[in-house]
């Protein structure tokens, strides 16, 4: 297992309210998280930056060999939620860090196995077999248009109320947090984003870029590729390959 990240605030924020973390426990178990703040001044620095440390020290403190699919899936559940309940409270105790919040997503994979959580619009996308596939789904009001046939998926890439979410870790006392579970082989690779990412640059395009990268380069050349796409927002890429 491999893995790689880099964040940059891009090229027109003041600050990076990106967080990223990862780690591998042994040679077949590795972790990764990404957070992308939002709240003013400091609040999405400070609520993306407590959720990832949070949930990468209860990985690396609760995890243990005989965990199953449904311990894994257990322990993102309670890192999350107590990330959540954190943020939470801080933003109720400090009048100038109220409504600050942030997404998440998160991977744990062991085994040939990947366990994947997020919350909000960060995504999760695998490389396998030549092809890029988008993981997860979106919290945002841009995605329920979508879903319910309001607009095409033409028009869901480029809506100007795409960066509106409907799912926040630390907005309210209590998360849902969406789970998914996927083979993950030699050679195949998760690609875990902000929408800073996601938002500049497409999945074909990503998939290219991974192609002509070395993969210990494949983070900093898709950030490289969204600042020169206008770099409107914070931008972060974890890769992690088997």
């Amino acid at each position: 297992m491999k893995t790689v990240g880099n964040s940059d605030i891009g090229k027109v924020r003041k600050n990076n309210e990106d967080a990223f973390r990862f780690g591998r426990i042994d040679d077949n178990v590795s972790w990764a998280v990404v957070c992308d703040g939002m709240g003013g001044a400091a609040g999405g620095q400070i609520a993306s930056t407590v959720a990832a440390d949070m949930v990468g020290k209860k990985i690396e403190k609760c995890y243990h060999k005989s965990m199953g699919d449904g311990s894994i899936e257990n322990m993102l559940l309670s890192a999350i939620t107590t990330a959540n309940v954190t943020v939470y409270d801080r933003a109720l105790a400090d009048e100038f860090l109220n409504g600050m919040g942030t997404t998440i997503v998160c991977a744990v994979v062991k085994d040939g196995t990947a366990r994947i959580a997020h919350v909000g619009d960060s995504r999760c996308y695998l490389i396998h077999d030549g092809e890029i596939t988008l993981l997860t789904k979106d919290h945002s009001l841009v995605q329920e248009m979508l879903d319910k046939g309001q607009i095409t998926q033409e028009e869901f890439e480029t809506h100007p109320i795409r960066n509106i979410i409907t799912r926040a870790l630390g907005v309210a006392e209590k998360v849902e947090i969406d789970f998914d579970t996927i083979e993950f082989g030699a050679g195949d690779v998760l690609l875990l984003c902000s929408d800073g990412l996601s938002g500049s640059v497409k999945a074909p395009q990503m998939l290219e870029i991974f192609q002509q990268t070395p993969f210990e380069s494949f983070p900093a050349k898709l950030i490289e590729t969204a600042n020169r796409a206008g770099g409107n927002d914070n931008i972060t890429a974890v890769a992690m390959m088997g």
